[in-house]
């Protein structure tokens, strides 16, 4: 089940309808004691207003705001951490293929590590700092993202990726390792070696591996499980190999 992208840079985050609701007192749980600190934070900056003009007391409101809102999403970091460490103690995260059953404690998991990570993903995708945003969701959330690496406005699932240095990612590319199909849920870690360049609204399915160099073009869709060769160029609906990256003519006649 593959979804549209997210301008937001968030990842689809399926949640079973019944874990949605069981669950529901530790979403709030998560919300309340995230907004302790901040709370803290805010009594200090009352007092320090009583004892200083009024017209500074005016110009701090607005990193006043910011500092509050930062230490709200590092405080729901780490109670979202210290959630998925439960969570992965109780049922180590695997590859495969699981029945889309409650009953099944892959599938059950998943949607349960998806729940711990929802409120902190809502509040990193609303940074007002775009360039920091991006860091900020792979770091948050333990994605293996190479240096030096184009990647804004994409879906990159947090777990199960391995992406190299210098790999550029169109925008409203999805790279899932996780999806749903039909009464299935594939899991399957997505290799993407140094290099590589994805077309924008390109779409990377569970357990793809593409070699070094590879050129994926725009629009294009992987299978799951896919190989693409290093130094290739792949195109098309699912992505077909077209011909060696050395063959591509760049000179001004061919533009």
């Amino acid at each position: 089940m593959a979804s549209p992208t997210s301008f937001k840079m968030s990842h689809p985050m399926y949640i079973h309808e019944s874990i949605r609701k069981r669950r529901f007192i530790f979403y709030l749980i998560h919300i309340w004691f995230s907004f302790i600190p901040p709370i803290f934070l805010e009594l200090g900056f009352v007092w320090l207003w009583k004892k200083i003009p009024i017209w500074l007391a005016i110009l701090l409101v607005p990193p006043d705001l910011l500092l509050m809102y930062y230490l709200l999403v590092f405080t729901s970091i780490g109670i979202m951490q210290f959630r998925l460490s439960l969570l992965k103690i109780l049922h180590k995260p695997r590859e495969g293929i699981f029945p889309r059953s409650i009953t099944n404690k892959d599938f059950k998991y998943y949607c349960l590590r998806n729940y711990a990570r929802l409120f902190p993903s809502y509040l990193i995708s609303s940074t007002p700092f775009p360039w920091f945003r991006r860091k900020l969701y792979f770091i948050a959330f333990g994605t293996k993202i190479g240096k030096y690496g184009i990647n804004w406005d994409v879906w990159i699932t947090p777990e199960f990726v391995d992406i190299g240095k210098n790999v550029l990612i169109g925008q409203s590319s999805a790279i899932l390792s996780c999806i749903l199909e039909e009464d299935k849920l594939i899991i399957k870690t997505i290799y993407i070696d140094d290099k590589v360049i994805i077309g924008a609204k390109s779409t990377i399915l569970p357990g793809a591996i593409i070699g070094e160099g590879t050129i994926i073009g725009a629009g294009s869709y992987t299978l799951p499980f896919q190989k693409l060769e290093s130094n290739s160029v792949y195109f098309g609906n699912p992505a077909q190999y077209i011909k060696k990256r050395n063959e591509i003519d760049f000179s001004t006649e061919n533009l």
